[in-house]
């Protein structure tokens, strides 16, 4: 049976669930959100709810997850990059740096809030059921023919390496990764010295958090 954690329960999380429903019948779904009060306006949706910080939950019951179970990102900061920060805490002191410009040159969007570079290929608001088509956008049909993990891949930044964990399309507005991803990246991470620059990206929106240990 497929675990499903859905991070965050405000307006997104909430849109999530019956896509969930619908592609996973029978899965497992958990419900993750620091807010007492967004848990209790999600009462009537199915699922396991635990009130605490998604990545620390993550972190503390990563013994629990399985490879395939799937990570649904509901909330408005970086998740794999504050757990990332959560696991190197354990053995290093961790500070996030921001991200060099250049990894958000040339994109029709691009902003800094808190230390993170949020960017994209729309400087529009995206139609929720917005099913990514490969090629072109679905609002506007203009011509694209590179999605935006492929564009960070190809930027180079002398400051550090960029990694990057592709957020999968799993029904119109809805997009995940594995929790496989996350060990991936925590492997990938160590094997290279700091600064690092972690990248999540679906087709055409993503964030990157940069990383420095000692």
């Amino acid at each position: 049976m497929n675990q499903i954690f859905v991070v965050g329960f405000g307006k997104f999380g909430q849109l999530a669930i019956p896509k969930i429903q619908k592609r996973w019948p029978r899965a497992r779904i958990w419900i993750i959100d620091r807010d007492p009060l967004n848990l209790a306006r999600g009462r009537e949706f199915p699922g396991i709810k635990v009130l605490e910080d998604g990545e620390k939950f993550l972190w503390e019951f990563q013994d629990r997850l399985q490879p395939g179970d799937w990570i649904i990102p509901a909330v408005p900061l970086h998740l794999a990059g504050d757990w990332l920060r959560r696991v190197l805490g354990r053995e290093y002191s961790v500070r996030k740096i921001k991200p060099p410009p250049a990894l958000g040159a040339g994109l029709p969007f691009s902003l800094y809030l808190k230390n993170d570079l949020f960017v994209s290929l729309a400087d529009f608001e995206c139609p929720e059921n917005c099913p990514s088509p490969r090629g072109f956008c679905f609002r506007t049909r203009e011509k694209r023919p590179h999605r935006l993990g492929e564009i960070l891949a190809q930027c180079n930044s002398a400051k550090g390496p960029l990694h990057i964990i592709q957020s999968h399309q799993l029904a119109p507005g809805l997009g995940g990764y594995r929790f496989e991803d996350l060990r991936k990246l925590n492997q990938m991470t160590r094997l290279t010295a700091p600064p690092v620059y972690l990248a999540t990206a679906c087709p055409c929106h993503g964030v990157i958090t940069g990383l420095t240990w000692k």
